[in-house]
């Protein structure tokens, strides 16, 4: 059966981790799955990419009874790194639903999408010092740049699992709500984001993530070129149209 399940609403498409039975822990073939569907979404013309697991839990790491060891670790690690690349790679603003455990990895998982809005009995923790490991997923460069230094090696190197108050405090959430309301207050959030300017929205995203490896003269450039072709798009003079005429814009990705 299918650990992942991909579904699309409009503009929206929603990719959840259907191992309820586990937590959502992922084997390595779930997680090679996980990457396919990324993978999918980015070649797709939706305009918002949720992420999110089933049966009351996010999802609770790496399954470490998954019974596929049969290759080297460094090889079943690999499958965990290309889905966080094709995570961190989608053109498309990325909103983590988390309702209930997010640990390990799929705490990462989590981080490493643009926006998480949690429910009120979420719970969250690196936890791999507590099983003898260290953090992947993107988690050991994910954290010192949402929360700072000393604090991501406070959360690794004292591994405690924490709830949704605390996550929002450390600045890892943007939202907390009831159980009941967090696929409102998700879907709210993806038809804000989808309503944007495909273009202009893809190319600030990638402008904010390849920020961290330019200095300022390389980022200017970067900006210059990608407002030029903002400009020459159909949304840009749409959208300059919209504000003269003092209307609501509608962008259609050209």
């Amino acid at each position: 059966m299918s650990a992942v399940l991909v579904s699309r609403d409009g503009p929206v498409l929603t990719v959840t981790i259907d191992r309820p039975e586990r937590r959502n822990a992922m084997t390595y073939g779930a997680w090679d799955e996980l990457g396919a569907a990324f993978q999918e979404a980015a070649a797709s013309d939706a305009r918002v990419v949720v992420v999110t697991g089933t049966g009351g839990a996010f999802c609770s790491g790496g399954d470490l009874d998954g019974g596929d060891r049969a290759a080297h670790p460094h090889a079943q690690l690999a499958a965990v790194a290309r889905t966080c690349q094709a995570l961190v790679a989608l053109p498309q603003p990325t909103i983590a639903q988390v309702d209930g455990l997010a640990a390990g990895a799929g705490f990462g998982l989590a981080l490493a999408c643009d926006f998480v809005v949690a429910s009120t009995r979420s719970r969250f923790g690196t936890m791999f010092l507590a099983r003898g490991l260290s953090p992947d997923f993107a988690t050991s460069w994910l954290l010192p740049r949402l929360v700072g230094l000393r604090m991501a090696t406070r959360l690794c190197l004292l591994p405690e699992i924490f709830d949704a108050a605390r996550a929002r405090e450390l600045g890892l959430l943007e939202d907390v709500v009831v159980a009941e309301e967090l696929p409102g207050s998700v879907a709210a959030l993806a038809g804000l984001l989808a309503a944007g300017p495909p273009i202009a929205t893809r190319l600030t995203k990638q402008l904010l993530r390849d920020s961290f490896a330019r200095g300022v003269a390389e980022s200017l450039a970067a900006e210059t070129t990608a407002q030029a072709v903002n400009r020459l798009s159909a949304d840009a003079q749409e959208g300059i149209a919209a504000f003269l005429e003092r209307r609501p814009a509608r962008f259609e990705g050209r």
